[in-house]
């Protein structure tokens, strides 16, 4: 079977290498346009005749959603195309030549980050303390300043713990990835505390995200913007979820990682890395997409310059790594099998216990749009600012950068996002697409492309996300509904 998977590939390449190249990318991108239009009309039609229920804002959300997201599309299938054609890929680059250096910008990102965490827990605090009438010290509130209690940190600090169980409450729990409650148990053995190694885990990953954020970025652009990448990644409204025990940080570690080795030519370490990822979240199989885009582009360039075996050899060793990143989330499938006698089992309990399925992204705008605007004449303020706005706006903030940013950003990241915006906006009950997106990095490398001629659109885009994080931040340390 992969013999035949390897000939297909090389049959497919070498009829399109034998095409001129202009009018063969043309092709391409025409088939995939049409391709891409008609799934969009196919989905768009199965969604018009299955929704009971339309109002007027619900539907003129999810069209505007729809039509933006399809434009999105067109406007990215060009570059992509283009991209893996061109042939002019990079050797692995060395950044930072001079160890001192590079030393020199590590320590000012690790003290920026630690400084930001520091502010980030007064600021948090000042909050509780304007809510609760200013009783409590900072470190006897600090569990509850970040509700811990109320949110999934606590379902991953239990796996930790006790591991996957069968009876109770806690059965649930399967329905969390096990990678970061090993991370917890390891950082535990230094603590002696639970709940302090969740934290320590966290801090330690977003402190090596930082650091490899950087180093990512430096790959495409210069030593002043790839800094901006990092200060738009940790200051996006959600960010402070990067902070306490939840899988946020250590995703967005192992998807840079992934990322970066792979584009370092490092493939079988990056795709590890992104199997990982596919063990701490399962949108970590989407990374699958950007490591297949930097392997055509790869294999692309080498087709006419390698000799047959050669070229036959490093399509085996593409194929192969790009396998290796459905491990983690096999893995998975296999400690719920082993758990529950179901390697399906945590999908069941997400459908029964959280009504949870995976639906059309558009018709989530519809219904949390019908949501926001009920609650609103309601005044149940409490859902409206916690849940349906939030949500409403960082689909559409996202879907705005995604569309602005389509010729510009990054091909391979691009395509990821793309793939990540179906994937995390399509559930049937979406209550966290602020903190969902805060993983997406792309968006740092948008926000910078987006803002790099202009320091007013810098500082206003800085401007829009710091505000967005200290109102986040202060309805999520009120108690609002903030998941």
């Amino acid at each position: 079977m992969r013999k035949r998977l390897i000939i297909v590939i090389l049959i497919l390449i070498n009829a399109a290498m034998d095409a001129e190249p202009e009018a063969m990318v043309k092709k391409v991108d025409k088939a995939v346009s049409v391709l891409f239009i008609l799934i969009m009309i196919v989905a768009a039609w199965r969604w018009a005749v299955s929704v009971h229920t339309w109002s007027l804002m619900g539907t003129l959300a999810s069209l505007v959603c729809l039509g933006l997201f399809v434009w999105t599309g067109l406007r990215a299938i060009p570059a992509l195309t283009g991209y893996i054609s061109s042939g002019n890929t990079q050797d692995p680059v060395t950044i930072d030549s001079l160890p001192e250096e590079r030393q020199r910008i590590w320590w000012k990102i690790v003290l920026w980050v630690v400084a930001s965490r520091v502010l980030l827990i007064l600021i948090a605090y000042v909050f509780w303390m304007l809510k609760d009438g200013g009783s409590g010290s900072l470190f006897s509130r600090f569990i509850d300043t970040w509700h811990i209690r109320g949110i999934d940190a606590m379902s991953y600090l239990g796996i930790a713990e006790h591991g996957y169980v069968t009876e109770g409450d806690s059965r649930f729990h399967i329905v969390f990835l096990p990678l970061f409650p090993v991370v917890i148990k390891l950082a535990q053995f230094f603590t002696g505390n639970y709940m302090v190694a969740g934290f320590v885990a966290a801090n330690l990953c977003t402190l090596a995200a930082a650091l490899f954020a950087y180093e990512l970025a430096r790959l495409d652009m210069g030593r002043s913007n790839a800094l901006r990448v990092v200060k738009y990644i940790f200051i996006f409204p959600s960010a402070f979820f990067f902070f306490i025990p939840m899988t946020e940080a250590l995703f967005l570690l192992l998807s840079l990682m992934a990322l970066y080795y792979v584009r370092q030519k490092r493939w079988l370490l990056g795709c590890l890395c992104a199997a990982l990822a596919g063990f701490t979240r399962s949108p970590g199989i989407l990374l699958a997409v950007p490591v297949a885009v930097e392997f055509a582009r790869d294999l692309a360039a080498g087709y006419r310059q390698m000799e047959r075996k050669a070229f036959t050899n490093r399509v085996i060793k593409a194929v192969l790594s790009l396998a290796t990143v459905s491990f983690g989330l096999l893995a998975y499938l296999y400690i719920n099998y082993n758990v529950t006698g179901n390697a399906f089992q945590f999908s069941i309990y997400q459908r029964e216990h959280w009504s949870q399925q995976f639906y059309f992204f558009f018709d989530t705008v519809r219904y949390q749009m019908e949501y926001a605007v009920n609650t609103f004449k309601d005044a149940d303020y409490r859902s409206f600012l916690g849940l349906w706005l939030p949500n409403l706006l960082s689909i559409f903030l996202v879907l705005f950068m995604m569309f602005k940013s389509a010729k510009k950003l990054q091909p391979a990241y691009m395509a990821y996002l793309i793939v990540y915006f179906v994937y995390v906006v399509g559930p049937t009950w979406l209550l966290s697409a602020p903190r969902y997106f805060a993983v997406a990095f792309p968006l740092a490398f948008a926000a910078v492309l987006l803002t790099k001629d202009s320091k007013r659109k810098d500082i206003a885009l800085t401007s829009i996300f710091i505000a967005g994080s200290l109102l986040y931040l202060a309805v999520f340390v009120s108690g609002y509904p903030v998941y």
